[in-house]
């Protein structure tokens, strides 16, 4: 297998340039570099402007974001036959993480301006790329009406206990739970008042005034349903955060691919815009 049909298999691997045929991909294929970098170098910085795509021939690079405190994360590891910074050779904008070889790497450089002008030059291609954005624009809405409901994750999370404390707690913040308690004192408090005494003062009640048997009831009451509340309001701050966590997720996944994809959108009408007709 020759150097251009390896790169030609490497283009294809490319979901933007998924739809070119053999042709465009050939052209493309012909303004791309070789570039060699060795072990632990950095290849792009997060922030600096970005009009360079990087597919990797051979080798191992790892992709890192700093975290709040600095920190930094790693996104991912790529090696052979993937690619990294698709989106910069279309809107010029800054990376959004920085990248570093682990091992020695040769890959294909392909510069914005070139790119531009093959689009340029190659209308069809142009239109090919404007769909597959197009695709993935509706593939990532899919995917975020798809996002799991927080009230889900907190179901799943909940424990037996959770559960049964979280039951206790919603009963008895309930009107029937009052009005239930209302009649039972009141009948309690009426069935004992109006209990007649024989002559030899033998009580036909069950709970004479004032009422001891009814104050251990509702104390041992009390006692246990607080327990239950006090579980169930703890629990309240963790489930705001639980949907706080999964709102921010939501927004930051959203913002992200959206402004992104509306941007390639923006860039490719632009381009087929100023072709001459």
């Amino acid at each position: 297998m020759s150097d251009n049909d390896i790169n030609l298999e490497l283009l294809r691997r490319i979901p933007l340039l998924s739809r070119l045929d053999d042709t465009e991909l050939s052209r493309l294929s012909s303004l791309m570099k070789h570039q060699v970098f060795g072990a632990n170098e950095p290849v792009i910085w997060i922030g600096e402007a970005g009009d360079e795509l990087y597919l990797i021939v051979s080798g191992q690079v790892t992709v890192t974001y700093p975290d709040e405190s600095g920190k930094e994360v790693i996104l991912a590891t790529l090696t052979d036959g993937d690619f990294f910074g698709d989106v910069a050779i279309l809107d010029g904008g800054p990376r959004t993480a920085s990248v570093r070889t682990i091992t020695a790497c040769d890959m294909l450089v392909l510069r914005r301006d070139e790119f531009l002008g093959f689009l340029r030059l190659n209308p069809d291609a142009a239109i090919d790329i404007l769909t597959t954005v197009g695709r993935r624009h509706r593939e990532t809405l899919d995917k975020l009406r798809g996002v799991t409901n927080a009230n889900t994750v907190i179901e799943q999370k909940m424990t037996h206990a959770e559960r049964v404390a979280d039951a206790v707690a919603r009963v008895s913040a309930s009107q029937p739970f009052v009005i239930f308690h209302v009649f039972w004192f009141s009948a309690w408090m009426a069935a004992n008042l109006l209990a007649t005494t024989d002559p030899d003062g033998r009580f036909h009640g069950w709970d004479p005034y004032p009422f001891g048997l009814l104050s251990l009831i509702i104390s041992v009451e009390a006692i246990f349903l607080s327990i239950f509340l006090l579980i169930s309001a703890n629990r309240a701050g963790e489930k705001d955060r639980i949907r706080a966590d999964a709102d921010y997720q939501v927004n930051l996944k959203a913002q992200y691919e959206i402004m992104q994809l509306h941007a390639k959108l923006d860039r490719l009408t632009a381009l087929l815009s100023d072709k001459p007709r």
